[in-house]
């Protein structure tokens, strides 16, 4: 991880090139410098890879009981989660057998998920981003079973697409897969320090006169030194 002034400005940059954009264009911007990856799961992994640059390994996560709508707090290792995300490696293009039918698939990429978040409706969605990823499929004709079996078999063309924890509430004991979106999780940690720093720097800027690039060299502890200084003025 580089060091902390490093760090605040690198932050501050990802922040610049991110905050006036959509979430898909927010991740090419932060994957700038790199060909971003267009299937999920190799999103997943360089999006986590540059997270694991900026910030440390312990990532904390928060996550709502769907039962009792308790807040959860849980820590990841990111390091260790992108090891294994690394390991898990998308088929491409791959022929599926389905009831007696074969179609030509790929894994969902960006453009898949574009074109099916369009639609209003989960079945919509469903449907759609199975039309955009087999070849020859009817997917309106397909029924509920039908669309659970075959969103089934997209996800195991990609298995680091998906990242979820199976988690318990202490209060009711209510289980369930909380899906951890890398994306718009690491978006949030940017954004959170990003603007930190800058109401700091504003902070000292205002009472002292100092620039951006001084305010950002000071240490941490004389930083928050001088904050309560400029706060008891």
């Amino acid at each position: 991880m580089p060091g902390q002034v490093h760090r605040e400005r690198d932050i501050l940059d990802l922040w610049e090139r991110g905050v006036a954009l959509d979430r898909w264009r927010r991740e090419d911007a932060l994957l700038a410098g790199h060909a971003p990856p267009r299937r999920l799961g190799a999103r997943n992994t360089a999006l986590l890879a540059l997270r694991n640059a900026h910030f440390h390994g312990a990532w904390p996560i928060l996550s709502t009981c769907p039962h009792c709508g308790i807040e959860l707090e849980f820590t990841v290792d990111s390091a260790a989660l992108l090891a294994d995300l690394s390991a898990d490696r998308d088929n491409g293009a791959v022929t599926i057998e389905w009831r007696g039918t074969r179609l030509a698939a790929h894994a969902p990429t960006v453009e898949d998920l574009r074109a099916a978040a369009m639609k209003e409706h989960p079945q919509a969605v469903a449907r759609t981003l199975l039309a955009q990823c087999l070849e020859g499929l009817d997917a309106d004709a397909c029924d509920d079973d039908a669309l659970e079996e075959l969103g089934a078999q997209l996800e195991a063309l990609d298995p680091a697409a998906i990242v979820q924890f199976d988690l318990t509430c202490p209060d009711c004991a209510h289980a369930w897969p909380a899906l951890l979106d890398i994306g718009e999780t690491l978006w949030a940690e940017v954004r959170n320090l990003a603007e930190r720093t800058l109401l700091q720097v504003d902070a000292l800027a205002r009472a002292y006169g100092w620039s951006e690039a001084e305010v950002l060299a000071l240490s941490p502890l004389r930083r928050a030194a001088y904050l309560q200084l400029a706060e008891a003025q």
